[in-house]
């Protein structure tokens, strides 16, 4: 028995983790509650006229956040407490994704009211995030997937997030620095340039590591694939309801938002490879 146990992929998650999740799910919760009934949650920018855009794509991620990614959060802590290797990664993945949406919120522009839940939200996931990937052995889950999930699709999905992204963004960022033209940002741009940081800065080198490790077959690799799906999943949807709010509200069709489902369609359907075959395996360890 002692063999066993030191072969399981996932430890349980830890008090403190589970505490700091609950905390960080509940300010998300709240600021997301708050920005999806108040306006003077987000208030307009400064060079805005009459529509407040910023406010629409907030509300679009809020919603989000608060239907999808919240109760995802909820069950997969739940299934990691019962031992669920899937239920251990996949909250890795949901920890991810507050991780980034709360640090956008709180460093970008508007000042508002919700400004320290911001903050406690993104403060409290990142160490629950870092001990989660403390209790995962890369090694022991490595065997446990086996050959039989996506792994080079996965990779190519990675590499493709973490080139595609930087190729988005950097071409207006080559040609101001190239033009000298540098300054304040303010407003809506300023929102813009926090958000350039953070894909170049966090989600492009996941991206990266990811496709890397796994192509290299390195176990660090599996633990970060799960992390980098779930996270595009819950991403991919945010992005999507935040560009069809926008465009509601401002009496556009919400179609525009169709191409930003392709990336929580094809990270859904990668992670469904994933998360089959290592909760079969979870199974069959639980039966013998």
């Amino acid at each position: 028995m002692g063999n066993a146990m030191a072969s399981t992929p996932t430890r349980p998650a830890s008090g403190a983790a589970q505490a700091l999740s609950f905390v960080s799910g509940a300010c998300a919760a709240a600021a997301s509650l708050a920005t999806l009934l108040w306006s003077g949650s987000f208030p307009s920018p400064p060079d805005s006229v009459g529509f407040n855009a910023a406010l629409a794509e907030a509300r679009g991620w809020s919603l989000v956040t608060l239907a999808i990614a919240l109760p995802l959060l909820a069950f997969c802590l739940l299934a990691a407490r019962r031992g669920s290797r899937g239920g251990h990664l996949a909250w890795l993945g949901t920890l991810a994704y507050l991780t980034y949406t709360y640090l956008e919120f709180a460093v970008a522009p508007p000042f508002s009211a919700l400004y320290l839940l911001y903050v406690l939200a993104f403060a409290c996931a990142i160490p629950a995030l870092v001990m989660g990937v403390a209790a995962v052995d890369a090694s022991a889950l490595e065997r446990s997937l086996g050959a039989r999930w996506p792994r080079r699709s996965t990779a190519a999905f990675g590499l493709a997030v973490g080139v595609l992204l930087p190729l988005a963004w950097l071409k207006g960022i080559v040609a101001q620095t190239v033009a000298g033209d540098f300054g304040w940002p303010s407003g809506v741009a300023a929102i813009g340039h926090v958000v350039h940081a953070l894909d170049l800065g966090l989600q492009a080198p996941l991206g990266i590591a990811t496709g890397v490790l796994l192509l290299r077959h390195k176990p660090g690799g599996v633990v970060l694939a799960p992390i980098l799906l779930v996270n595009s999943v819950c991403m991919g949807l945010a992005l999507t309801a935040m560009v069809v709010a926008s465009a509601v509200g401002s009496g556009r069709s919400p179609l525009e938002g169709a191409p930003f489902a392709v990336l929580p369609l094809l990270a859904s359907v990668l992670a469904a490879g994933f998360f089959r075959p290592l909760e079969v395996a979870g199974h069959r360890h639980a039966v013998a």
